[in-house]
């Protein structure tokens, strides 16, 4: 057996990753997260917090879902806060449950058009990312 050369991803800007699939409809905010995007959006925390967030049952802040999609994706399909996005949002495609053997999951594939376009990520890109997603939910 060949050992896998990375994985094959190219964002196609088309927002699906930014909408509730199912029951999921999860943006964790970890530590310093929540302040980085406050102040792009040049909020005092608190207000950026009582607008665009709330505390789960676990203790966990997310951002708010609204008509099914990230309150950020704009109507062009764009992230809104690109430039402070959340750690769980720049890693996607690469997260632990979306890669199975060194490949994408079928449903990886169904949710994201932009899987086995563009560039190949090396493996140690793919590491790299899934290790973020990994600590930034642990924060």
């Amino acid at each position: 057996m060949t050992q896998p050369s990375g994985l094959r991803f190219e964002c196609t800007q088309c927002g699906k990753c930014c909408t509730t699939r199912g029951e999921y409809a999860y943006v964790y905010l970890g530590k310093g997260e929540t302040q980085a995007l406050a102040e792009l959006l040049e909020l005092e925390l608190a207000e950026f917090e009582r607008r665009y967030t709330f505390i789960d049952e676990e203790g966990w802040r997310q951002l708010a879902f609204t008509e099914d999609r990230c309150v950020f994706l704009t109507d062009g399909g764009l992230c809104g806060v690109y430039e402070a996005r959340p750690s769980q949002c720049r890693t996607f495609p690469f997260w632990p449950d979306m890669i199975r053997n060194g490949e994408w999951t079928a449903e990886a594939r169904e949710m994201c058009e932009g899987l086995g376009r563009g560039r190949v990520w090396s493996v140690e890109e793919v590491r790299s990312n899934t290790r973020e997603f990994v600590r930034s939910n642990r924060d």
